[in-house]
C-alpha cells in the first residue's frame, strides 16, 4: 500500500511539473544589436523561458519543444524605455476630464506606447488629484490591459507660483493644492504623502517652466535647503528623485541636493555639465516637445502654449548645443519624450534628435535601452538582451546605425515573453 502511495504520489508530482513548465520560445534573428558591447551580431538566437530569457547567442540550439519566431530578416534590439512619458496626456484633451476619464485614456495610451517599440516607461507624474497614473501602472503591470512596464511618479511639487501653481486664476478662486510646497517641513509631508499613495519616484519643479503661465524657466524655484531635504525624504523611504529643471542654477543645485535624473536641462552649463558627472546624475533631455513647441502654435492657442513656443523658438538650437554638449563630454543620458504636444506611440522621434545633437547611433540606441535601465535602477530586469532579464524584445526591418528613424516604425514587439505585433517580412 505505501509503494502505491509513493508511485501515486511521484505520478502527481510528475503532472504538476509538465503543467507548470513555462513554454517555450526561440527567435531568430538576422541581426542582433547588443547594446551592452556596443556591437552587432549576426544570426543570433534567443531562446525565452516563460518571462525571461534563457539563453542568446550563435551558436544556441533550439530547444524540440519550442515556439520559433522568426526575424530572420530583421534587426532586432531591447524594448525601448522613456524615462519621461505621461501616461494621462493627450494634445488634444489637455488635462481635462475626471480621474476616470484620464485613467480610461491613460489605458489607450499605454497599448499605443507598447506598440511603438516601448516595452518600459516612467511616468514623471502630473497634476491629477487622484492618482489617476498609478491606476494606470497598476492595472497594466497587473496585466490587465496591454501596455509598457510602468514605474510612476506622484503628484509634481512645486513652490507658489511655479511650474506646478494654477497661476492663470485670480486670487479668490486659488484654492489650497497639496503639491504645492513652501518650506522644509512642507517637503517631507508632500514626499511622504506621494509615497502613501504609491509614488514609485518623487518629481520636483526645481525651476519654472516653458508651459506655464507667470514664471520663468530661467530661475531657480526650490531652495537648495528644500531640495536637499526632498533627496533625504526621498531616500529614507527608497524612493529615487527627478528635478524638472531648464535653468543652470535650478540645475546645479538639484544635482547638489543628490536627484537622480535632470529632466530637460535647457541651459546646462559646463559647471553644470562637471557637477552632473561627478555626481553620476542622468540627463534626460526632451527635445522632441520643444522642437514642435517651436513651431507656429495653433491660432487658438492658450497662453501657456503662446509662451511656450515663444521661449522654444528662441531657445531650441542652444539647447540642442547644450544637450550635445553635455552627451559629448560624457554625461550619462537618457531618454525621455514628454509627449504633451504629439500623440503617444512617436516617442522614437526623440532618438532622431540625440543624433542630432551628437551621439551616435549606437549611443542613441543605448540611451534608449541601457542608458535608462540604469537611470531607474532596473538594469538587472530590462534595457538589454541578457539571459534572466525579461524578454522584452522589439525588431526593425532595415539598420537603425544606418538611418536612426527607422526605429519609429518598429515592426515586432515582445513584452514578457508575450507577442503584441508582429509585422516583419518573415512574417
Amino acid at each position: 500500500m505505501m509503494k502505491v502511495h509513493i508511485i501515486c504520489f511521484s505520478t502527481l508530482l510528475l503532472h504538476c511539473f509538465a503543467y507548470s513548465q513555462a513554454e517555450v520560445t526561440a527567435i531568430k534573428c538576422g541581426v542582433l544589436i547588443d547594446v551592452k558591447t556596443g556591437r552587432t551580431v549576426q544570426g543570433s538566437t534567443i531562446i525565452i523561458e516563460g518571462k525571461r530569457i534563457k539563453a542568446v547567442g550563435p551558436s544556441v540550439l533550439i530547444p524540440e519543444d519550442a515556439t520559433v519566431i522568426d526575424l530572420s530578416t530583421a534587426t532586432v534590439l531591447p524594448g525601448m524605455l522613456d524615462l519621461h512619458c505621461h501616461i494621462l496626456g493627450d494634445p488634444e484633451e489637455g488635462g481635462r476630464g475626471s480621474s476616470a476619464d484620464k485613467a480610461l485614456r491613460g489605458v489607450r495610451n499605454a497599448e499605443k506606447v507598447l506598440l511603438s517599440g516601448f516595452t518600459t516607461i516612467r511616468d514623471p507624474g502630473g497634476g491629477d488629484v487622484n492618482y489617476a497614473n498609478f491606476s494606470v501602472r497598476d492595472a497594466v503591470n497587473r496585466g490587465w490591459f496591454p501596455g509598457p512596464r510602468i514605474v510612476a511618479a506622484g503628484r509634481f511639487l512645486s513652490i507658489t507660483g511655479g511650474h506646478g501653481d494654477n497661476n492663470s486664476v485670480p486670487p479668490e478662486h486659488e484654492t489650497q493644492r497639496e503639491n504645492i510646497v513652501n518650506g522644509v517641513e512642507e517637503m517631507r509631508k508632500a514626499v511622504r504623502r506621494d509615497v502613501k499613495f504609491g509614488a514609485d519616484w518623487i518629481k520636483i519643479y526645481a525651476t519654472g517652466g516653458f508651459f506655464s503661465t507667470g514664471d520663468d524657466p530661467g530661475q531657480q524655484h526650490f531652495s537648495d535647503e528644500e531640495m536637499r531635504v526632498a533627496v533625504e525624504e526621498a531616500t529614507r523611504l527608497g524612493k529615487l528623485v527627478a528635478a524638472h529643471a531648464h535653468g543652470t542654477q535650478g540645475i546645479k543645485a538639484a544635482v547638489r541636493a543628490g536627484v537622480r535624473t535632470i529632466e530637460h536641462g535647457t541651459f546646462i552649463d559646463n559647471e553644470g555639465i562637471e557637477l552632473m558627472k561627478e555626481h553620476g546624475t542622468y540627463l534626460v533631455p526632451t527635445l522632441r516637445t520643444i522642437e514642435v513647441l517651436a513651431e507656429e502654435p495653433p491660432p487658438d492657442a492658450s497662453a501657456g502654449w503662446k509662451k511656450a513656443y515663444q521661449l522654444s523658438k528662441k531657445h531650441f538650437s542652444a539647447m540642442m548645443k547644450n544637450i550635445g554638449k553635455a552627451m559629448n563630454r560624457g554625461v550619462k543620458t537618457a531618454l525621455g519624450s514628454d509627449m504633451i504636444t504629439l500623440p503617444h506611440g512617436l516617442a522614437a522621434q526623440e532618438i532622431r534628435l540625440h543624433v542630432e545633437a551628437g551621439q551616435t547611433p549606437m549611443e542613441a540606441i543605448r540611451s534608449a535601452t541601457v542608458i535608462s535601465a540604469e537611470a531607474i535602477n532596473m538594469q538587472s530586469e530590462v534595457g538589454s538582451i541578457e539571459p534572466g532579464k525579461y524578454a522584452d524584445i522589439i525588431a526593425v526591418e532595415g539598420d537603425p546605425l544606418k538611418d536612426i528613424s527607422v526605429l519609429e516604425h518598429v515592426r515586432f514587439v515582445m513584452k514578457d515573453g508575450k507577442v503584441y505585433k508582429n509585422e516583419t517580412a518573415a512574417q
